[in-house]
């Protein structure tokens, strides 16, 4: 049984610079790294969380005096307090450039360091703990935040659930118990990359300490060092905004394993009035696609799904629902086009059928209303529930709960079956 990994902050282990890519559309997310014993002492781990991956520029500055540090512990540049450097790819590692133009040459990959207990601000945002800065394969910079994990929690749950009330505070301690299990769950998955997670919806959203807020601090506090368990192990602790009325089953959804705390479970009032996420401003939606924008954003997604094939669409003949998820969600879509028939699966659909670009749809929980004319679609209106892959807690429907006077561990018992609450450290 594999135990807990900590990374201290004084001694990063510097891995091999790579191209970084985020998850495949539709796919599964990363199934977690090495698991975790909840016996014995641990102590609280330190994360490294991926904020810029392969970018041009980075701008790091403090409010105290701060050193760039090369590998061996070796000092490039010392920073004045207030000062701003531009770090930028250089032909052997990373240039950084100074007031006045002073510039010097770092072997990347580069440390910054503060002569204190000052936030490291990079392009504009202060974060906790150190910041390393890497080359990758592609050419830019990524920008890696190593911080303690109660202390990444505080910039993740203003982002995932929303700034709050304190009447909600049981739903915001649920969610700091399902984002620290998921956290705990993946540490290690992506070492190949050299980082924890991305500060993006790839794993959690993290921003920093800009956002973090009052009612996220205490409930971070309130709940420190409690995960989820399955068994005695830490649970995969997927979340979502708004399940429409029932959560999803995990095999249902991605080509993953079934996993018994992951199956549907109804979201509804026991008074049969409504769902307690239905006050989510996405518990009920319509999209609509006409004309040249319904087979453009079509073919998109089917580019996407399908590769080269999708490039000869030019007609869509016929779009079909072909069975339903235990949950009500479409379980497959057919989209029948001159260049042949495509069958998406699963959270898939919503990478394939999406508004419009750089959106996908809600989610999976629709139907359809297709209107054809010579054999042709010409318009397609979707009518749906919810927002998200609807797999473990429903976030809106935690917040409706802890109106209701549900606690946490009320809330967390209800979306994933058959687990407890443990203490890690």
């Amino acid at each position: 049984m594999i135990r807990l990994k900590v990374l201290p902050l004084a001694g990063i282990t510097l891995l091999a610079a790579c191209h970084l890519a985020g998850p495949q559309p539709g796919g599964a997310p990363a199934a977690g790294g090495g698991r975790v014993a909840t016996a014995g002492p641990h102590v609280e781990p330190n994360v490294r969380v991926a904020v810029a991956v392969d970018t041009a520029t980075v701008s790091v500055s403090s409010a105290l005096p701060f050193d760039l540090v090369g590998p061996g512990g070796v000092i490039a540049a010392r920073a004045g307090r207030g000062e701003t450097w531009m770090l930028r790819p250089g032909d052997d590692g990373i240039t950084a450039t100074g007031p006045g133009g002073k510039t010097v040459a770092v072997q990347a990959p580069t440390a910054v360091w503060t002569g204190g207990n000052a936030d490291i601000v990079v392009d504009g945002h202060p974060y906790r703990g150190s910041i390393l800065v890497r080359r990758s394969n592609a050419g830019g910079l990524t920008v890696i935040n190593t911080l303690a994990l109660e202390s990444y929690l505080l910039g993740v749950l203003p982002y995932e659930i929303g700034a709050r009330p304190e009447s909600e505070i049981e739903a915001v301690k649920a969610q700091a118990v399902a984002a620290r299990t998921y956290a705990i769950r993946q540490l290690g998955a992506r070492d190949s990359l050299g980082f924890d997670f991305y500060a993006t919806v790839a794993d959690q959203v993290y921003r920093g300490r800009e956002a973090e807020e009052a009612v996220a601090q205490r409930a971070v506090r309130a709940t420190r060092g409690e995960i989820v368990v399955y068994h005695g192990q830490p649970i995969l602790a997927y979340y979502h905004s708004t399940c429409g009325g029932h959560t999803a089953s995990i095999d249902q959804v991605w080509p993953a394993a079934a996993e018994p705390y992951l199956r549907s479970v109804s979201d509804e009032r026991p008074d049969g009035d409504g769902a307690y996420c239905d006050i989510s401003n996405r518990y009920n939606w319509t999209e609509t696609w006409t004309g040249d924008a319904l087979l453009q954003d079509i073919r998109i997604g089917l580019r996407l799904h399908d590769g080269a094939r999708a490039n000869g669409v030019s007609r869509i003949r016929s779009v079909e629902i072909k069975g339903r998820t235990t949950s009500g969600r479409v379980k497959m879509l057919r989209i029948d086009t001159n260049a042949g028939t495509f069958e998406v699966h699963g959270d898939s659909i919503r990478w394939v059928l999406r508004p419009e670009a750089g959106r996908i749809l809600n989610s999976d929980l629709f139907d359809l209303d297709v209107t054809r004319k010579a054999g042709t679609v010409v318009a397609l209106t979707a009518r749906g529930r919810g927002w998200g892959h609807g797999i473990g807690m429903c976030q809106m429907g935690a917040i409706g709960r802890a109106r209701a006077g549900q606690d946490y561990r009320e809330i967390l018992r209800h979306y994933y079956r058959g687990t407890q609450i443990a203490r890690l450290y």
